[in-house]
């Protein structure tokens, strides 16, 4: 059977189009969440890594990449190495990595960060001569250890030491002071004493003179021709006062001058795995420097106009362009509170609510607004409503919701409201949708408090959302505690999928959970929250049953 006209079609196009590498990064655990949002998005193959996700997007659609509602920061991949194969020479190492600058797609990634950025000036793709210098290797300072191999740490034992040596400085001063006064003859002690601070005086090889005129000399001569060794011979000792002296007076000259037709641009560096003998440092330091030798671009660490990533993952070298000069989590949100969610993770787990066209989506612990702010932008044609028991907290998400209606309009359906969680101002089987970021009981509160505040409000939840349909999403760290609240209420709740995400270094979880048919049943709450001594009768004096205020 022949295909359908409209699916030739399609591939052809699909065919046609150009298409490019755009890597993104998400919050560890979402990366499912946010593969499926890039593929309903842009229709076309989506890898998923550890805290990343990779897109083969079209080139004509490449700046929708910010959009995406889960991803943090982009960049558009130019060149990839999987095997480079490392060695366990260093230096040959480093020149192979300023070598592969001559390698790079440079016209692929530069063509797509004129889609976002621009620059006064035409910024070109290749060199306007052939480059086959790509300079000397430049190689971290050498690391300074004591005696067994340590660090020296600078404290108060250190300061001890000090104060011991030069205790005894000072004693055997005084003997020699005591020994002149006795022989009545200094002329020779003299005489030792200036040869001693002579001999103090070193050059950069270590070698030690004993012509004071001479070493100055030399100093002299190395500090005219070559500022820096000057300064690593100021450096080397407490004593070298006249080699300080020389280079203090001739000023730094700036090695790379300031070209304003060129772009400024850094060198960021992602390094993982244990089999190279360079640190992230280094490789950033001689990427960088040979992308000066190639295109004369102006070095700057901050506000700069290009980012160049360098990837190292064991034996696999990526080069990339930054799309994304700040993080995307801090979008649509102008205040923040001590514990504000990012927009980010409150969009993926709109993501996992399934959300429909009419739903009524709740958020009943707030906070400054995240959750909300997000549904109403995704889901603009669904009213939301938001609460919290802080005034603080609702006067917050009442700011971000104001500063939202103003940039993008006042065409969001979204109220916040004070109220406390466990009684809520909302009729029965009202609510299609309960999502929320649950107190962790680290910055706020405590753990203490919550195993009283997660069954009260999953069970006044229980009441408002419908039954049989409801679905709810909630963030907690706080595992035991939920685990256990889902226990007491499982006639109400079933949980359909949990993940285990990465919340600023802490090990939380997303729960999902749907709304069982069971109808809600208000004299439930004695069972529940009602402790054992309470709900058996009491006994009184003469041993009768009490069964008064049961």
């Amino acid at each position: 059977m022949a295909a359908p006209v409209k699916d030739v079609e399609e591939n052809s196009k699909m065919k046609d189009t150009e298409f490019c590498t755009i890597e993104a990064t998400v919050v560890t655990g979402f990366e499912e969440v946010a593969s499926q949002e890039a593929q309903e998005k842009f229709g076309t193959i989506v890898k998923t890594i550890k805290g990343r996700i990779i897109i083969e997007c079209p080139v004509e659609r490449a700046e929708q990449v910010t959009d995406l509602g889960t991803v943090d920061n982009c960049r558009v991949v130019m060149t990839r190495c999987s095997d480079f194969k490392f060695t366990d020479d260093q230096t040959e190492n480093l020149q192979r990595l300023r070598k592969f600058v001559g390698e790079v797609d440079w016209a692929a990634g530069l063509k797509i960060w004129s889609k976002f950025f621009s620059f006064e000036h035409p910024i070109l793709y290749k060199p306007a001569e052939p480059v086959t210098d790509f300079g000397e290797i430049t190689l971290p300072p050498p690391r300074q250890h004591t005696e067994g191999g340590k660090k020296r740490k600078k404290g108060k034992k250190n300061r001890g030491k000090k104060w011991k040596e030069n205790k005894t400085d000072g004693k055997t001063d005084k003997t020699e002071e005591s020994k002149i006064d006795d022989k009545g003859d200094n002329s020779e002690v003299a005489n030792s004493s200036s040869d001693v601070t002579v001999s103090n005086l070193k050059l950069k090889d270590g070698n030690e003179n004993t012509d004071k005129d001479k070493d100055v000399g030399v100093v002299k001569s190395d500090s005219q021709t070559n500022i820096n060794e000057c300064d690593s011979v100021s450096n080397a000792g407490e004593d070298d006062t006249v080699e300080h002296e020389i280079a203090a007076k001739k000023p730094r000259v700036r090695e790379n001058p300031w070209n304003p037709l060129m772009p400024s641009f850094r060198v960021t560096c992602n390094r993982s795995g244990e089999n190279h003998n360079f640190d992230s440092m280094t490789a950033a330091s001689n990427f960088g420097g040979a992308i000066y030798r190639y295109f004369g671009w102006n070095v700057k660490m901050t506000e700069f106009d290009i980012e160049v990533i360098l990837a190292i993952d064991d034996q696999e070298v990526t080069v990339s362009i930054g799309l994304t000069k700040e993080s995307l989590h801090r979008r649509n949100i102008t205040h923040f509170g001590p514990t504000t969610l990012r927009p980010t993770i409150a969009h993926g787990m709109l993501r996992l609510c399934d959300i429909k066209v009419g739903d009524t989506v709740c958020d009943p612990m707030c906070g400054s607004g995240s959750i909300p702010i997000q549904s109403a932008i995704s889901w603009p044609y669904s009213p939301h409503i938001c609460g919290d028991l802080s005034k603080k907290a609702v006067r917050t998400c009442a700011e971000n919701i104001n500063s939202l209606k103003q940039s993008k309009g006042n065409k969001h359906s979204i109220d916040a409201v004070k109220w406390n969680v466990c009684n809520l101002p909302l009729r029965d089987n009202s609510i299609d949708v309960f999502i929320t970021d649950l107190p962790f009981g680290v910055r706020l509160g405590n753990k203490l408090d919550n195993w009283k505040l997660y069954p009260g409000a999953l069970f006044e939840m229980a009441r408002v959302i419908r039954p049989s349909t409801g679905r709810c999403c909630l963030l907690t760290e706080d595992k035991k505690c939920i685990i256990k609240t889902l226990q007491y209420l499982g006639k109400y709740w079933t949980r359909s999928k949990t993940l285990g995400v990465n919340i600023g270094g802490l090990a939380a979880g997303v729960y999902v959970l749907s709304r069982t048919d069971k109808v809600f049943d208000k004299q439930d709450v004695r069972d529940i929250f009602a402790p054992k001594s309470k709900t058996e009768p009491q006994k009184t004096s003469d041993g009768s049953a009490d069964t008064e205020g049961q």
